[in-house]
């Protein structure tokens, strides 16, 4: 059956309707994967397991897809591009800080980090500062 011009034209109309709609459809599907995927935190400072002889940490990283972000589960501020750093304050021993984000659609995702404070702690009666000593290792015991 040869073409005519008519056919021609109806034929070129439903294919550029399809390739239209098949780049919304394709469009789409790019756009939402980044909802498919959750929420993510990354944590840049401190390393897990780190050490430190300071009083204070500065914990830094970045969040993807997180509108409501906590760190020991007081709120902290992510700025537009999901960067946040907080100043918190270290004790002496290990240090459990976790990071909890919750995305739009309620969906939580948490990042647990330790990090070891060798504090040096002030001594109201001493005008030197007071080495707290942290143990090294993990004694186990097992009951027989």
């Amino acid at each position: 059956m040869p073409f005519t011009r008519t056919s021609f034209l109806r034929l070129l109309k439903i294919m550029t309707a399809i390739i239209v709609a098949g780049l919304i459809i394709a469009y789409a599907i790019w756009r939402s994967l980044n909802y498919a995927r959750g929420p993510h935190i990354d944590i840049f400072e401190p390393a897990n397991g780190s050490a430190t002889t300071t009083n204070t940490i500065t914990v830094r990283g970045r969040s993807e897809r997180i509108n409501n972000l906590t760190l020991n589960g007081n709120p902290i501020f992510i700025d537009e591009q999901g960067n946040f750093s907080e100043v918190i304050i270290l004790f002496s021993g290990i240090n459990r800080l976790t990071i909890a984000g919750r995305d739009q659609f309620g969906r939580d995702t948490q990042t647990r980090i330790e990090v070891v404070g060798k504090g040096v702690l002030p001594s109201p009666r001493l005008k030197a500062p007071v080495v707290v000593p942290v143990a090294t290792s993990i004694a186990t015991t097992t009951e027989r």
